[in-house]
């Protein structure tokens, strides 16, 4: 097997939004799809994800257990096919520090929606092909879709991080079918 279509996943803190988007991105995918996130502040490095994150994932029957944030560095994104980010905001900072990237990043919503649209004009193939198809394709019509920030949901309480999680349900399971060769 060839190397795997590799998912950054990336928020604040890599506590909160990020682990949720990583581990339901990877429990609607196969071992084709490799997903890791990252935080752009150190300020959580090594923190186990957000209770209620965890929560929301268990409940939905995504793996929770063994993350640990860690702050994004370049060899985060130089081995990343796509990276998807919660807010405008997570794009600037990715197009500043690392401007090579920004064909391949997007607000893992408006992404969600561009996959939706688009998924019957990707070739056939494995994740791989299909995914950076689907990512070419993402980079020329990003600007035809909303640019939809994922809500911060730190320090509030358990309906927030229930809102996020279907947000990021609904964004994540066209971009799983996409991926989908079969």
């Amino acid at each position: 097997m060839s190397a795997p279509f590799s998912v950054l996943h990336v928020c604040t803190g890599n506590i909160c939004r990020s682990p949720m988007s990583e581990r339901i991105l990877d429990g609607l995918t196969g071992d084709d799809v490799f997903n890791h996130g990252a935080g752009i502040s150190s300020f959580h490095d090594g923190d186990p994800m957000q209770a209620n994150s965890a929560r929301e994932l268990d409940e939905r029957g995504f793996e929770s257990d063994g993350h640990r944030a860690r702050h994004i560095e370049r060899e985060h994104v130089e081995s990343s096919d796509l990276i998807l980010v919660a807010t405008v905001g997570h794009l600037d900072y990715i197009a500043d520090r690392f401007p090579e990237s920004v064909d391949k990043t997007f607000l893992v919503r408006q992404f969600g929606a561009i996959a939706a649209a688009t998924a019957a004009e990707l070739p056939d193939g494995d994740a791989v092909t299909r995914g950076k198809a689907l990512v070419a394709t993402a980079a020329k019509r990003r600007g035809d879709y909303s640019e939809t920030d994922l809500s911060d949901p730190w320090g509030l309480g358990r309906a927030v991080y229930s809102q996020i999680a279907d947000q990021l349900e609904d964004a994540l399971e066209p971009v799983a079918d996409a991926l989908d060769a079969s």
